[in-house]
């Protein structure tokens, strides 16, 4: 009897150790392993019901190997401009994926950044693996400001001093836009999140309470289309152009050197073109924006048409409300 108990605490001790050792890799083999960045930011864009990557549009997208360089977005017919990445993170060098995505790995694992081309524009989405950040700046490039929109928005703005002719504007150009903010959680849940822009700098908070990480944080840079440019003169500028201060020639020369600014030289030949060929119009506008009351100021739009291998500039006139 006494062997027989013996042999049966063996039997037992022994199914406990098979049951012990076979239950380890079983418990491994079904824990899923943690998701690289570019698969958080996949799943977070589809949660989102973003667009995704895209490499179909006309833009020519370079991001830097030190992200403290930015990336720059120019296209055949648009003035290169630097889109800054997150400051402060402490980044490594970039990482390119198979899917054409650049990764900036945090050197100490809490925060990543991925940088993706859409359609007309460039997303810089910000992975959170913690808690321990919850506010992003970006220091927009030198003369470039940021306006809020009613939606959330941010209109991308470039104003630059051009002088031609002897006359000298300070003339403003949309460039693009920040689409409105969106974060969402590990569990596809939306996150409270806004833009502030202080001299200079945008800052992107997100609310991270009771949130599920990883944590995608997304800005996307909405460049203007290359075929369609605002530029806007100062009321100075619109009460000189009214007066014919200017005459064709320097509207012409003065047109010439802001469409410089904004589109490279295809802009400069399309826009002095067009303003010479309706500088009457912009004078008229002019004055129906000196007679307004409250005065308001000139605005010029001018679409890019293809033709016969040439771009022909398009003007179109309106005021705007100025101080």
């Amino acid at each position: 009897m006494e062997m027989k108990k013996r042999a049966a605490t063996i039997a037992a001790s022994l199914a406990i150790g098979v049951l012990t050792l076979s239950g380890v890799p079983a418990a491994s083999a079904e824990s899923d392993p943690t998701p690289g960045t570019q698969e958080v930011v996949e799943q977070a864009t589809a949660n989102a019901g973003v667009p995704a990557a895209s490499t179909d549009g006309e833009l020519d997208v370079v991001p830097a190997t030190d992200a403290t360089d930015g990336v720059t977005v120019q296209s055949d017919h648009l003035a290169p401009l630097t889109i800054p990445l997150p400051e402060g993170l402490s980044l490594d060098v970039a990482e390119t994926t198979d899917s054409g995505s650049t990764i900036y790995p945090a050197d100490r694992g809490s925060v990543d950044v991925a940088v993706e081309e859409v359609t007309q524009g460039v997303r810089v989405s910000t992975v959170l693996w913690d808690g321990s950040r919850e506010a992003f700046s970006y220091s927009l490039p030198e003369g470039v400001a940021a306006t809020p929109r009613p939606d959330g928005s941010l209109e991308l703005t470039r104003t630059e001093v051009v002088e031609a002719e002897g006359v000298t504007a300070e003339v403003t150009a949309s460039i693009g836009s920040i689409e409105p903010a969106w974060a969402i959680d590990a569990d596809g849940v939306a996150l409270g999140t806004e833009y502030d822009v202080t001299n200079g700098v945008i800052t992107q908070t997100v609310d991270l309470a009771g949130a599920a990480f990883p944590v995608v944080a997304d800005p996307t840079w909405a460049i203007t289309s290359p075929v369609q440019v605002r530029i806007r003169f100062t009321r100075a500028e619109t009460a000189t152009i009214a007066g014919g201060g200017w005459h064709a020639t320097g509207l012409t020369a003065v047109c010439a050197a802001a469409g410089a600014s904004v589109a490279g030289p295809p802009g400069a030949a399309a826009f002095a073109a067009g303003c010479f060929l309706a500088s009457g119009a912009m004078v008229y506008t002019a004055g129906v924006a000196q007679n307004s009351r409250p005065k308001r100021c000139l605005e010029q739009f001018m679409t890019f048409v293809p033709l016969s291998g040439a771009i022909i500039g398009v003007p179109w006139y309106g005021t705007y409300a100025c101080r």
